[in-house]
């Protein structure tokens, strides 16, 4: 074999050793329909593929806590709206006990009712969900109000929790605002002194107790309210949050993945070119071994 020839040999098998490394990189790329898998592959790629395989993690943590904070937000509103309508129940059993036709046995059945009223306030004040006691601020691993006095035991502190980097939103309802004299009224107090009042046959003290109720009721409204609101706020943060997570995956997509069409031709390309460089490469290994 001359050395001419010898030479256009090497270049050529150089040449197909390109065009396998091209064809088995378009392989890999159509069969797996990823780009970039490695540093290798696109080192700018890659890095960009890391940081948003971050970002996107990140995101999904945020709208998990996100969802987490809506249910709770959404489980006090509800009981809120049961605690109004059992202080409307109280404030009706005020006004028909403060009826001069009521005699001593109606205002003590109507006591009874307060009194069930007030237990059932109580429960709803003590809402617990996924052992999380709603109304007791940051202290939520126990009951915030005494089950026996009503008397508020937790504390009136702000729970906030991440939607984004550096954002934060209030994620609890104050039971203390809702509930006792931080929001006005102390309610629990107001139902109690309505109770001794009915069991007591006293008139005037049962029409005393029925303006505080009102005032209650506007209380526990304006907390409903408040749930409301910070429900509808994380709502909105995890609709967001989804918005974001769906554009930024679908950058992702488009740098790491590709485009399958381009894809395919790319694969189709790399092959002809093997099979190319290997046809010529036997050639020449023929005319030369026949020299």
């Amino acid at each position: 074999m001359r050395v001419t020839d010898r030479s256009r040999v090497g270049t050529m098998v150089l040449a197909q050793s390109r065009a396998a490394s091209r064809l088995d990189d378009a392989s890999r790329v159509a069969v797996n329909g990823q780009r970039v898998t490695k540093p290798s592959d696109d080192p700018a790629a890659y890095g960009s593929m890391i940081r948003k395989n971050y970002a996107v993690a990140l995101l999904d943590q945020h709208s998990q806590i996100a969802t987490r904070a809506q249910g709770e937000l959404e489980i006090a509103q509800n009981a809120l709206t049961e605690g109004i309508d059992l202080i409307s129940r109280a404030r009706q059993a005020a006004i028909a006990g403060a009826n001069t036709t009521a005699d001593a046995h109606a205002r003590s059945l109507l006591g009874d009712e307060v009194k069930m009223i007030r237990d059932s306030l109580l429960s709803l004040a003590n809402t617990r969900y996924a052992n999380k006691f709603l109304f007791g601020g940051t202290k939520t691993d126990t009951a915030p109000f005494d089950p026996a006095t009503g008397a508020f035991v937790g504390n009136d502190q702000t729970v906030r929790v991440p939607v984004f980097d550096g954002v934060s939103t209030p994620a609890n309802v104050s039971g203390a605002m809702a509930f006792t004299s931080a929001g006005g009224r102390d309610i629990f107090a107001d139902l109690d002194a309505l109770v001794q009042a009915l069991y007591s046959d006293d008139q005037a003290g049962i029409r005393a107790a029925i303006d505080p109720l009102e005032a209650g009721h506007r209380q526990i409204v304006r907390s409903q309210v408040e749930a409301g609101f910070g429900a509808e706020r994380f709502r909105t943060a995890v609709d967001v949050i989804a918005s974001t997570r769906t554009a930024l995956a679908q950058q992702l997509h488009d740098e790491i993945q590709g485009d399958p069409a381009a894809q395919i031709t790319e694969f189709t390309l790399a092959r002809t070119a093997y099979e190319r460089s290997v046809a010529v490469t036997k050639q020449l290994l023929s005319i030369a071994n026949s020299g």
